[in-house]
């Protein structure tokens, strides 16, 4: 399987595929994408994809792996916010 250095969008993953760099997923927001580090190699495979963790994420972590979390939040775009006091 080829593995492209481009930036993916939530309609290109798919349980299974494989990423170089964890910024390729910088620009999908409110979605957890949990990444497992293939061992001896510097790719992930897409382990999870969805709006909230559940059972099927946390397996795997109880599996042994080295799991990788990714998750940009949206609210981060809008920048600072002031809040009165």
């Amino acid at each position: 399987m080829e593995i492209i250095d481009n930036k993916f969008r939530l309609e290109d993953l798919y349980i299974g595929m494989e990423i170089k760099d964890k910024d390729q997923l910088s620009g999908i927001y409110d979605i957890w994408i949990m990444l497992v580090k293939n061992n001896n190699s510097d790719v992930y495979t897409v382990g999870f994809i969805g709006k909230e963790t559940n059972t099927e994420s946390h397996k795997l972590f109880t599996q042994g792996n080295v799991v990788c979390p990714v998750y940009n939040d949206s609210m981060e775009l809008e920048g600072d916010i002031d809040h009165e006091e």
